[in-house]
């Protein structure tokens, strides 16, 4: 079993993880990998971006824990997400069962964690040399508000954690586990966590830290990363220790660091928008909830290009990778992506699983006395079981799900809106791409997908009931969007 450990590192590491999950969920296939086991790192425990990123991954572990056997390659929910906790055989310890790595709830300031009045007086001026007071009075409640120096401190404690022994334990090269790393360059834990990490486990003997299990498979198994260049501001506050005026000098700074020192990945992906929209001023905490960006979904496809590389491809290379549209349009439609990747990757996919949701929300309701419905026990089901339940939240909750994504997506700049959300017209679907012969009559289901749906019910061939259902609605939303929508 193939698994992927995705580190998700500060906010935009919850972020890209929150859009890779929507495109898992709409059927994308992540090559050479069976399980995806994300391990999210930002001490600020509060932070609004990281706790829906974490709800939507426990929402999906829920949904897809009822479709075992596995959805064939290509349908919905096909790719397992699991904690570490889940999938660990050995060495899990005191690890919980959880998508976010524990920091016990810091609750003290930089001062008090460097145990700063305890310390020999020629080690507290060597802090105040490397430190301002402004950094060492900072609460680590909320994370590090832009400050790699003190992000590097605290996240050194990780190589000794239970997770990463866990981890460690159960990586195994031979089944064809790989690392990936998602953070941004510009900020504090991401630029900080990072390199970090990467030195730990790819160069152990260097690095001084604690020695981990299965250093072997760790040095030799492609590791790939995501570096987040800034793609956003925030507004000026005087309150605040965050500005984005300094967004690019610190960018200077930390890639000058990775030139000369970062090494031993197989694969790393740079990504940056000068189209900047300003944000509200949020050190960290609940309100951190910046909508989704369409440079987080491109950075999800770093992901999905990373795994479709061979181990033979990426051993003992050193690729970069920049990203760039086809038409730098705002916003962002179908057509403004590259025809051979990234259109390739999600229009068709995208498309089949909006039609999915607007199906569930509109159609469904009116064609419970169907053949399909009745073959799948719908109307004693729909409302009661966890697997149904799971799936409404994955679509509909409107602080994650993927009907909001796809709004946030659309309202933020630059926006990326190939859908006409607003249109009451279902057959307008696709901006651009008007089905005249459509999915829906005045509101009604067609009778032509209704009878799809009716003859697909009695031929499918998963054991169970939630399987059959994410089976169907695979195919036939597949065979739908392949014979009504061009240009893909």
């Amino acid at each position: 079993m193939a698994k992927l450990f995705l580190f998700g590192i500060g906010g935009t590491g919850s972020r890209v993880i929150r859009s890779l999950t929507m495109l898992l969920a709409a059927g994308v296939e992540i090559k050479n990998c069976d399980t995806v086991v994300p391990i999210i790192i930002d001490p600020d425990a509060r932070n609004g971006d990281m706790n829906r990123t974490v709800e939507l991954l426990k929402t999906y572990a829920r949904l897809r824990k009822g479709l075992q056997p596995a959805p064939a390659v290509g349908d919905f929910f096909h790719t397992d997400i699991k904690t570490l906790s889940a999938i660990a055989q050995t060495g899990s310890g005191d690890v919980k069962d959880a998508f976010v790595y524990d920091f016990g709830n810091i609750n003290e300031s930089f001062r008090d964690y460097l145990h700063y009045d305890r310390m020999p007086v020629e080690s507290r001026h060597l802090v105040d040399l490397l430190f301002t007071p402004e950094n060492l009075a900072s609460p680590l409640t909320v994370g590090f508000k832009g400050s790699p120096n003190v992000g590097s401190v605290v996240l050194n404690g990780l190589m000794g954690s239970a997770e990463i022994q866990a981890f460690a334990n159960n990586f195994n090269e031979q089944d064809g586990d790989r690392v990936f790393f998602i953070s941004s360059i510009f900020g504090g834990t991401g630029a900080a966590g990072f390199p970090l990490l990467l030195k730990n486990l790819r160069y152990p003997d260097l690095s001084g830290g604690q020695r981990l299990p299965n250093e072997k498979a760790l040095r030799e198994a492609p590791m790939g990363g995501l570096s987040v260049l800034p793609y956003f501001k925030v507004n000026p506050s005087a309150e605040s220790a965050i500005d984005s005026r300094f967004f690019i000098t610190k960018t200077k700074a930390a890639l000058s660091y990775y030139e000369t020192n970062l090494r031993g990945l197989n694969s790393l992906y740079y990504l940056a928008d000068p189209v900047t929209k300003s944000y509200d001023n949020q050190e960290g905490g609940a309100n951190q909830t910046n909508g989704a960006h369409f440079i987080e979904l491109v950075g999800a496809l770093a992901v999905f290009d990373f795994m479709a590389h061979s181990k033979a491809e990426l051993q003992g290379q050193e690729l970069f990778f920049e990203y760039g549209l086809e038409k730098d349009d705002r916003p962002v439609r179908f057509g403004s992506l590259d025809a051979d990747k990234s259109l390739q990757l999600l229009g068709r996919a995208l498309t089949r699983f909006q039609l999915f949701a607007i199906f569930l929300t509109h159609g469904l309701p009116g064609t419970m006395d169907a053949v399909f419905a009745k073959t799948l026990q719908l109307p004693a089901d729909w409302k009661h079981d966890d697997f149904y339940r799971a799936l409404r939240e994955l679509l509909d909750n409107p602080a994650y799900g993927f009907t909001p994504w796809l709004k946030e997506l659309s309202a933020n700049d630059r926006a990326f809106a190939p859908f006409q959300l607003g249109s009451a017209d279902y057959n307008d679907l696709v901006y651009g791409q008007r089905v005249e012969t459509g999915f829906f009559d005045k509101g009604i289901v067609t009778n032509s997908l209704r009878k799809s749906l009716d003859d697909s019910a009695t031929k499918t061939s998963h054991p169970t009931r939630p399987g059959q259902f994410v089976e169907l609605f695979s195919k036939v939303m597949r065979e739908t969007v392949d014979s009504k929508i061009k240009g893909f």
